[in-house]
């Protein structure tokens, strides 16, 4: 176990202390993560060289370095330097370059539930939208946002939950991966729970089974539901059962949300125009506060158009 850790110790040291060479030409700029450091090398054959700071004020004396090769780090009196410049001459022409170093932490991925404490939260869906927000570090970090494991495709620092493919009355797990150039971090999950909210259901008296594609069904006259129907929301489930006048038995669901066609269970044939009576036992949404099983029982006629 100790031959291990000491491993693990050195491997990350490694990691955190690399070193960067590179020669003449230089880029135009470099970034350095972390404790990572640069080696800077003038090509053999060069006589004079210099390497300065810019801007170059005398007066505030300047960093100045003689010697082929300059090493710079976090912790390097050139760490502070907006520019280097180096000159160089192989004895025929003069050379010059200059190098810009720019130093990076490692990314940190970090999750901010706007207006929250918590990194779970409980809305409606018709609440005001909750924005996540990527803490960062780098200002050339960039993002990529997941919900349920699967990328959203958006890539700002900042996402907005309503805008994005939540599942409705479910937990919602999203987490951020920031990325620059020392590498990729993800972060801790955050939940956000979207309900449906105030559902209701308003039971209709009468239906017509014509078969226009009106009003055919009984309790709810469309398949799809919206806040415009007379059940607004799709969590809620109902079970039910039909009588005729003498108490028979004429349709009875067997699964949840199995409206009525206005026939017969077992001989499939229309029903009479007139009156019948029900029975509804359902739940407006088991996900919320509204989950205690309601019976409600009545009558419903039916019509049917010539």
């Amino acid at each position: 176990m100790k031959g291990i850790s000491l491993f693990i110790f050195v491997f990350l040291s490694s990691i955190l202390s690399a070193q960067i060479i590179d020669e003449y030409p230089f880029e135009d700029i470099y970034e350095l993560c972390g404790e990572e450091s640069i080696q800077l090398n003038t090509p053999e054959g060069y006589d004079v060289i210099f390497w300065y700071e810019l801007p170059f004020i005398p007066e505030e004396n300047p960093l100045i370095h003689t010697t082929g090769t300059l090493t710079v780090d976090i912790n390097s009196i050139w760490s502070d330097v907006d520019y280097i410049a180096w000159e160089g001459t192989d004895g025929t022409s003069l050379f010059y370059d200059t190098i810009q170093i720019v130093y990076l932490d490692f990314p940190v991925a970090q999750i901010d539930i706007e207006n929250y404490s918590t990194d779970r939260v409980t809305m409606c869906v018709t609440d005001e939208d909750i924005t996540l927000n990527a803490t960062t570090q780098n200002s050339t970090d960039t993002y990529e946002w997941f919900l349920n494991g699967i990328s959203t495709g958006i890539t700002t620092s900042q996402i907005n939950v309503l805008q994005t493919e939540y599942n409705l009355n479910d937990e919602n797990y999203y987490y951020v991966e920031v990325t620059n150039t020392c590498g990729t971090e993800q972060s801790d999950e955050v939940s956000v729970i979207i309900n449906e909210c105030n559902c209701d259901f308003i039971i209709p008296n009468v239906f017509t089974p014509d078969g226009d594609g009106k009003n055919d069904l009984f309790p709810e006259g469309d398949i799809e539901r919206t806040l415009e129907t007379n059940i607004n929301c799709s969590a809620t489930k109902y079970l039910l059962r039909v009588y005729d006048r003498i108490g028979r038995t004429v349709y009875k669901s067997e699964e949840y949300n199995q409206p009525w066609n206005g026939k017969r269970r077992k001989s499939n044939a229309d029903c009479k125009e007139g009156v019948y009576f029900y029975r509804l036992e359902f739940i407006l949404n088991e996900f919320t506060n509204q989950d205690s099983i309601k019976v409600k029982s009545g009558a419903v006629s039916i019509f049917r158009e010539d």
